[in-house]
């Protein structure tokens, strides 16, 4: 069968193209309901690509590490199974399943398998809306984010950056334990939702000075725990800065562009610096923590609804990442397909 598949030829375009659909054996065909744009999309519609590079696990590779145009777009989106293959066992017709991978699911339909590691497809948990079920491949890896980032009760926490994922991060390490969750960011209608959803105190960068700031809540100590979502030079500097003798840098932002950075402290201050993408695990424990963070989305622990901010049709889907890579106040930008 023929998908509709949204296409950035080059940056800055956007265009839909059809493709022929294939179901192997092992194939499962989704008819979608819902994409959503993330960090990454916005990337490649901007015309920032990653760098190549000569160290590549067969496994992992490809999975995201586009280096040219065109490309074929589409990892986080959910729907509604509509033919398997002849081998496939575990998903039945009718199932609605979330894409983990990337399935070229800024579609009208697309392919994928059920693979023990997670990565492909996965069927939603029991609970979970539909809504939040299509944004799941950026709620997997923020609610890992959170619960890896070594945050222990009573900590102080900085989240730098409040778009989808340091929103839902704050909300994670507040329900882990934290003592204060400070979100830093320079749009004021995210700093306001961050505290709708339970962050202590909100910096705008732009309005005070930041480390100062945080040596006058944490007495000249700095934060125990700072996490990096905003995929700047300079917030890396500002977390860098911020953070304790000792403490943890996390980082969650997948950084395309050259970053100059004092890094003395890393050494001099033994720094424990940890990368928080559940997507570039290991395989063989990747499943168990997409099936964890999943459930909590599931369970309700967090608010994730909110961040749905900007909705848009399949036949609008240009104006969708215009919104999303130009409006400030776009925290998650979904697009209906059915």
């Amino acid at each position: 069968m023929k998908a509709q598949i949204v296409c950035i030829p080059e940056p800055g375009k956007i265009d839909v193209v059809e493709k022929e659909l294939t179901i192997g054996p092992e194939d499962i065909l989704v008819k979608t309901t819902m994409f959503s744009i993330c960090g990454t999309d916005k990337n490649y519609y901007l015309g920032k690509l990653p760098r190549g590079t000569k160290i590549i696990d067969p496994s992992t590779s490809g999975y995201e590490s586009h280096d040219k145009y065109p490309i074929l777009m589409g990892h986080e989106g959910a729907g509604i199974v509509v033919e398997t293959g002849s081998a496939v066992r575990d998903i039945n017709v009718g199932d609605y399943v979330v894409s983990m991978g990337w399935n070229n699911c800024m579609a009208d339909y697309w392919v994928s398998q059920y693979r023990p590691d997670g990565r492909g497809l996965i069927l939603a948990p029991k609970g979970i809306s539909k809504d939040v079920a299509a944004l799941g491949d950026a709620v997997a890896c923020s609610i890992y984010a959170g619960m890896h980032s070594g945050v222990m009760l009573g900590d102080v926490v900085a989240i730098v950056g409040c778009g989808f994922a340091g929103q839902v991060i704050a909300q994670i390490v507040k329900r882990m334990g934290a003592k204060t969750v400070i979100c830093i960011e320079p749009i004021e209608p995210k700093l306001e939702l961050a505290k709708k959803l339970g962050c202590d105190v909100v910096l705008n960068p732009n309005k005070v000075d930041v480390e100062e700031e945080v040596r006058k809540l944490t007495n000249n100590v700095g934060v125990d725990v700072v996490i990096e979502t905003a995929g700047l030079g300079e917030t890396v500097q500002m977390s860098t800065d911020i953070l304790k003798h000792g403490g943890i840098l996390g980082m969650y932002s997948w950084i395309l562009d050259p970053v100059n950075l004092f890094v003395d402290r890393w050494h001099d201050d033994g720094f424990d610096i940890r990368t928080l993408a559940i997507m570039h695990r290991i395989l063989h424990d990747m499943r168990w923590w997409i099936d964890k963070t999943m459930q909590v989305a599931a369970d309700q622990i967090i608010s994730i609804d909110p961040l749905l901010t900007h909705r848009f049709s399949f036949e609008d889907v240009e104006k969708a990442f215009e919104c999303a890579s130009t409006d400030d106040t776009a925290v998650k930008v979904g697009i209906d397909v059915s």
